[in-house]
């Protein structure tokens, strides 16, 4: 899979990503900023744009599936 380009941008807007590139940029700004760095998390307004989709999409619980284990999907297997 191909992920969307970081940060989102007008040639490829936010809006146009799928729920799964959603959740992988949000598991690679997580493992690329999270623990030391968490203060980025925090302050970044490219994060605010990205957990702002995912609370407009109403997909939070994939996010919350994130937290838990950066390794999963956040989707049950087929």
């Amino acid at each position: 899979m191909t992920t969307a380009n970081w940060p989102p941008h007008d040639q490829y807007p936010i809006v146009e990503w799928t729920d799964d590139e959603l959740i992988d940029q949000y598991r690679y700004v997580k493992a690329e900023f999270g623990g030391d760095e968490s203060d980025y998390l925090d302050t970044n307004e490219n994060v605010a744009v990205l957990i702002e989709e995912i609370i407009q999409r109403g997909i939070e619980d994939l996010a919350e599936a994130v937290e838990e284990d950066p390794a999963t999907t956040g989707r049950e297997p087929v």
